[in-house]
């Protein structure tokens, strides 16, 4: 059930379109292979310093490579559909 739930939320994201501040439609976010916290925030619709918190607390699954933070979309998806704590 849970590869169902996780197709699910795949296909929604898949179809989900943003728009831009001049109300056109773009999909990038989607498109991008690698996420930084800007992107992250957009995604959960929270604040960037609330996806700083998640990081510092280790909560959720992050790259670093020297100051700069980086995320894998697929993990973030696994990591809303697991619904509990991240473990490093």
């Amino acid at each position: 059930m849970v590869k169902e739930s996780k197709k699910n939320i795949q296909n929604k994201v898949e179809k989900r379109v943003e728009k831009d501040e001049n109300g056109r439609k773009e999909d990038g976010l989607f498109d991008k292979r690698i996420w930084r916290v800007s992107d992250v925030a957009r995604f959960l619709d929270c604040s960037i310093g609330h996806i700083y918190n998640l990081c510092s607390d280790e909560k959720i699954p992050k790259r670093k490579k020297g100051k700069f933070l980086f995320f894998i979309p697929s993990e973030i998806l696994e990591w809303i559909i697991k619904g509990d704590v991240y473990e490093n």
